[in-house]
């Protein structure tokens, strides 16, 4: 018997801790199949988002009356395990680079029914009035994504957009299934984007990119990225056209500013989905083993 699976709404969050950092997933920001199976897992050192039984035949919140066209997942960045985290690079000048590992399932679709990656969701003035901003459509998300579809055997497209991050057409590279390497790296100093995408033996880097508005007067601009989270997303495409299986995302390595967050290395020691005290014993009974005394 299919089941609602709503683990979280859109304004909650469940916290899968990682590290240092931590990962929160928010589930259905939208929900044109609110009845679909969404699960989240942190196990043996990967995140795992499945949405699966898309086919609106569940028992919908009362709320909800027709059947659309997608669902779409997030996963953020936290320092807290609580809330995504907010980065402001423009005001102190830093970087950021965010790099992840992950895999899509299914691929080589005849249509693109999966897409997966990167989000950036701006907000670029938190100290102006929403009315300020939005003058700027700068209250916007965007994407580094990887599709799923077949394209006449060439794979899924890979491509940054959306919001104020500029366009770039993944540098030819093509998904044809199996571990995907992303990266979104800022400038707060100079204000611009640089993507890359690591996939087998190609790596393809874009140049240093402005963001999309960068000459806008308003606010006294230009302005970058400004002010923005970090994660990535899963999203399942065409549910009133006949896309019943959903999909499913695994992200086996998450990095931030080349810290594992997520992966080898980020504490689970014993990949039993778990950091805890066992993790603990086993570095204190291998302490020192290794370099030379």
């Amino acid at each position: 018997m299919k089941r609602l699976v709503m683990l979280l709404a859109v304004s909650s969050a469940t916290a899968l801790m990682a590290s240092a950092q931590s990962i929160v997933v928010r589930s259905y920001v939208w929900h044109d199949d609110a009845s679909s199976d969404f699960s989240a897992s942190f196990a043996n050192g990967c995140l795992t988002l499945s949405d699966i039984s898309t086919d609106c035949q569940g028992n919908s919140p009362d709320w909800y009356s027709q059947c659309g066209w997608g669902n779409r997942h997030y996963w953020f960045l936290s320092m807290d395990g609580i809330s995504p985290t907010w980065f402001d690079p423009d005001t102190d000048g830093s970087s950021l680079e965010l790099e992840v590992t992950f895999n899509l399932t299914p691929v080589m679709q005849d249509n693109r029914t999966v897409e997966a990656g990167l989000f950036v969701l701006e907000r670029p003035f938190p100290r102006f009035p929403r009315d300020v901003n939005d003058q700027g459509n700068w209250w916007a998300d965007g994407v580094l994504m990887v599709a799923n579809e077949s394209a006449g055997g060439n794979g899924g497209e890979i491509a940054a957009f959306g919001g104020r991050m500029p366009f770039w057409g993944g540098g030819g590279v093509r998904y044809q299934g199996g571990p995907i390497t992303l990266v979104f790296r800022y400038d707060g100093a100079e204000k611009k984007v640089q993507y890359e995408v690591r996939y087998g033996s190609t790596t393809a880097t874009s140049a240093w990119l402005s963001p999309g508005d960068s000459a806008s007067a308003y606010n006294n601009g230009p302005h970058g990225l400004r002010y923005f989270q970090l994660g990535g997303y899963l999203q399942i495409n065409g549910i009133n056209q006949g896309n019943t299986q959903g999909g499913v995302a695994q992200w086996c390595s998450i990095k931030l500013n080349g810290k594992t967050v997520l992966g080898p290395g980020s504490g689970d020691v014993n990949r039993d989905g778990c950091v805890d005290d066992a993790d603990l014993l086993t570095v204190l009974f291998n302490f020192g083993t290794g370099c030379g005394n």
